[in-house]
Order: C-alpha cells, then sequence, then structure tokens
C-alpha cells in the first residue's frame, strides 16, 4: 500500500507511513500553522506625561503568547495588563494563581522595564488594555504577539 497524506483538524499536514506489514505509522510532514507570524496588530506607542493613561484595545489571535514590552527613558511610575471580554466596558487585571500578574512599578528606568510572554489567549470576545500612570520619564510600550 502506498502512504497517505492528509491535514488533521488542527491544520497539521500529516502523513501516515505504509510499514509494508499492513499497519501505518503517523508522521508529521510539516510545522504548525503557529509558525506564521500572527495576524494580530501590536498595540504600541510611547507616553511622557503625568496623566493616567488606558492604550487599547489590542485583539490577540488565539492560541498565542501575548507579549509585554515596556523601556523607559528615566521613567518612574507603573503599568498593568488588563483584559476585558465585554468590549472594554470592564477591565480586570491579569492574575495567575490568584496574585496580580503583568503588572510592574519602576523607578527611574532607562532601557527595558519588562519584555516576555504574559499570558496565552483561548476566549474570543477577550481584548487587551495597557494602563499607564507615569510621575517621571517617558515610556514606550508594544504588546503583540
Amino acid at each position: 500500500m502506498a502512504d497517505i497524506t492528509y491535514t488533521d483538524a488542527t491544520g497539521l499536514k500529516r502523513k501516515r507511513r505504509d510499514l509494508g506489514d499492513g499497519s501505518f505509522a503517523d508522521v508529521v510532514a510539516s510545522v504548525s500553522p503557529s509558525a506564521a507570524a500572527a495576524s494580530s496588530t501590536p498595540l504600541a506607542g510611547s507616553v511622557n506625561d503625568t496623566v493616567a493613561h488606558v492604550f487599547g484595545p489590542f485583539t490577540p489571535q488565539l492560541a498565542r503568547d501575548i507579549w509585554a514590552t515596556l523601556v523607559g527613558a528615566a521613567a518612574t511610575g507603573s503599568a498593568q495588563l488588563l483584559r476585558s471580554t465585554d468590549a472594554g466596558a470592564s477591565k480586570a487585571g491579569l492574575t495567575a494563581g490568584g496574585k496580580a500578574w503583568a503588572g510592574w512599578s519602576f523607578s527611574a528606568v532607562t532601557g527595558s522595564i519588562v519584555n516576555e510572554p504574559v499570558g496565552t489567549e483561548s476566549d474570543a470576545a477577550a481584548t487587551y488594555y495597557l494602563a499607564v500612570t507615569l510621575t517621571a520619564g517617558s515610556l514606550t510600550y508594544r504588546v503583540a504577539q
């Protein structure tokens, strides 16, 4: 019999290799579609005043890491990533194990404050926002995949 190639429900191309004895072995024939660039639009900008801001929304592509990047120039203040499932009518800070997550306080930082994955989304209704308040300096931010 011949090998059989097919696409499974997740979009992976798979091959069933004929072992020659009437049995087959499944092998992955290509990389997962998630290896392609994300289709979401990054939330990015900068702030250099002392007004409390909430930037967003960022609408993530499902099942992909969400990265937060903050870079300061003599920046003092705080930032918190917020999540909403009602188009931004209400927003809540992220938690992990019941503890606050994806929130940062910084003092006179020049350079990287954070550059890390902060979550993976599975709810199509979810959007993200970034709350930023500075007391000094400036901050460049990016929430992306």
